[in-house]
């Protein structure tokens, strides 16, 4: 005969039973290792159920069927000894503060403040959004914001490209990422210029200023499914690139002409967004397909 139980987890982690806590460490690791979700419409509000033997073990959690509680510096830790690998880019936040990472069950887990607070230490602003800074304090990871997840798309860098702007595959790649605004296309990244770009006199080199352009123009296409390398740019050096100041960088599609992309982009100043430090305005010239036959 089957029999079931139903289990309540808190925001902190903590599973029990009719209000009891449980704390062995075998039972706590064998249950949320057997976790799944079930679309049993009898208990709605218990989506999660782990089956041992003739039990069925409900679950409701408070937030995520799956809470974090412990992070060793690569691997987020649930339950008594169970653990995932860290990833920054598959980190998101909420609207009040809340840090999640993906899960195995629920697609995320909440973060325990005390595991958040530890990995705080490596987030900052970036942009409207914020980013978790790796080690070597040179990549921006972007951190997905719940609810946004239709009006907005991060464009992050691809494992296996050798681009010097965006690639991860490069040891010299700038590593950028983008966030491109699904309502009107623009797209956008953030950084601060830092002594890989020095040209003189504690400004950003020119050519690092063009490189930057270049690169988030190039994303308004390719973002789209549009295969166009830079055929000609012409950047307007308008006032100087200090290094360690934040910057935003952005481009926009203006119009097409056949097999011919207009694209322009602009580089402003956080610390006074109406001061313009570079423009620019280029065409992309789209690779044709290959013939058939």
């Amino acid at each position: 005969m089957m029999r079931d139980y139903y289990y309540e987890l808190n925001d902190r982690g903590v599973l029990s039973l009719d209000g009891y806590v449980q704390d062995d460490p075998w039972f706590i690791d064998f249950f949320f290792r057997r976790l799944a979700a079930t679309a049993n419409p009898e208990y709605p509000e218990y989506p999660y159920v782990c089956r041992c033997g003739d039990e069925m073990n409900y679950l409701r959690p408070a937030d995520t069927p799956i809470v974090y509680t412990g992070f060793d510096g690569s691997r987020l830790f649930y339950g008594h000894s169970l653990s995932t690998p860290f990833y920054p880019e598959r980190l998101s936040y909420s609207s009040d503060g809340v840090l999640y990472h993906w899960a195995p069950v629920g697609g995320r887990a909440r973060i325990i403040p005390s595991v958040a607070i530890e990995l705080s230490r490596h987030i900052e602003p970036w942009g409207s959004l914020f980013a978790y800074l790796s080690d070597s304090g040179r990549e921006y990871v972007p951190i997905m914001p719940l609810g946004m997840e239709d009006t907005i798309e991060i464009l992050r860098p691809k494992r296996d490209n050798n681009c010097v702007g965006c690639g991860m595959a490069n040891p010299f790649s700038l590593r950028l990422s983008f966030v491109r605004d699904l309502k009107d296309g623009v797209i956008h990244t953030w950084l601060r210029p830092d002594e890989r770009m020095h040209g003189s006199m504690g400004t950003t080199h020119g050519g690092f200023v063009s490189l930057l352009l270049d690169e988030t123009m190039g994303k308004a296409l390719s973002a789209r499914g549009i295969r166009a390398p830079t055929a000609r740019i012409a950047v307007n050096f308008r006032r100087p690139m200090l290094l360690g100041e934040e910057y935003e960088v952005r481009s926009w599609l203006g119009s097409q002409q056949g097999r011919k992309n207009y694209v322009y982009g602009e580089i402003r100043a956080m610390s006074n967004y109406d001061l313009v430090v570079a423009d620019a305005e280029a065409l992309f010239i789209e690779v044709k397909p290959p013939a058939l036959g």
